[in-house]
């Protein structure tokens, strides 16, 4: 199968087709939507399940997929801190509050705070050194940091670059924090941008690092490129450190509606990427909804050893 063979999606351009070794690990009946991963410390991979309001679990030594979380909202952004916390975002799209949870290993969760503005609470990143969660909120233009010490919140960016040019479209929605820079997609202007960390925490200056590129959420690898859910081009991307554009993976082998990826963290798994799918919620392949997916795909590298990288 050639890149060609891929549906194209107006605005994004899908480099090179040199598929990977990849998977079904689990599924879900057609109508969830898996929106986010991340994996605990243990390899543990854990899914949000924006459309049911719950957070799932899934054990990749056993195949064992559970409920670890139930939620009063829906839930987006997923991110691991240092101490094994997991911090979560969401809230109901278009409509306030935004709301930041911290759930405990045993699945207690505790609603952090919430955010009187915001309309869409997206994905998340932890700045370990900070004790900061960055969160992007896709429809205002806006990255928040969220004090993980204290139950307390502030605008860290807000550029124009980061809105949607469209209503009801995702703007900011994925955010890394890699190598002292803060990596953001903005899925509705086909852009990656990033901008530094500053010494004293604040925002530098933002900087394009990709266009015609239609990116959700996002993984790094340990050398330093992005693995890309693309969501409606349903496929993942590897975006390399000097800009090679690769296609690993398309909609044949199950990335229908991908919306995020993360790296395994077990030892023997590190070179494994897990990614979500909504199964075509959002544009249905071939006119045809899917069921929703996790996928598992060996590419041959180890991610970012960051929680949330």
């Amino acid at each position: 199968m050639s890149v060609s063979a891929i549906p194209g999606f107006p605005g994004h351009d899908d480099g090179h087709w040199a598929p990977v070794p990849s998977r079904v690990v689990a599924t879900w009946p057609a109508g969830h939507f898996a929106e986010n991963v991340a994996v605990a410390d243990d390899g543990t991979v854990f899914i949000s399940q924006h459309s049911h309001s719950r957070i799932d679990r899934f054990r990749p030594e056993t195949g064992e997929l559970d409920a670890f979380c139930r939620l009063p909202a829906p839930a987006a952004g997923l991110a691991f801190d240092a101490a094994g916390m997991l911090w979560v975002t969401g809230g109901e799209v278009g409509r306030t509050p935004g709301y930041v949870w911290r759930v405990s290993p045993d699945g207690t969760a505790e609603e952090w705070l919430q955010i009187p503005d915001a309309l869409f609470l997206n994905g998340c990143a932890v700045v370990p050194e900070r004790q900061v969660l960055l969160v992007a909120e896709s429809l205002t233009g806006r990255v928040l940091a969220v004090d993980q010490r204290n139950p307390a919140w502030s605008t860290w960016v807000h550029d124009a670059r980061l809105r949607p040019e469209r209503e009801q479209m995702p703007g900011a929605n994925g955010i890394k924090f890699h190598d002292g820079w803060v990596w953001i997609s903005v899925t509705d202007r086909d852009l990656i941008l990033r901008v530094e960390l500053l010494p004293d925490g604040r925002a530098g200056e933002l900087e394009t690092v990709a266009t015609e590129l239609r990116a959700d959420d996002f993984a790094f690898s340990e050398l330093g490129a992005l693995y890309i859910a693309t969501h409606v081009a349903q496929s993942v991307l590897r975006l390399g450190a000097d800009g090679t554009r690769t296609t690993i993976t398309g909609p044949d082998e199950g990335a229908v509606g991908s919306t995020a990826c993360a790296f395994g963290r077990a030892a023997g798994d590190r070179q494994a990427l897990y990614v979500t799918t909504n199964g075509g919620l959002s544009l249905p392949y071939e006119g045809e909804l899917q069921e929703a997916k996790l996928l598992r795909l060996e590419v041959g590298e180890d991610g970012d050893p960051l929680p949330g990288g």
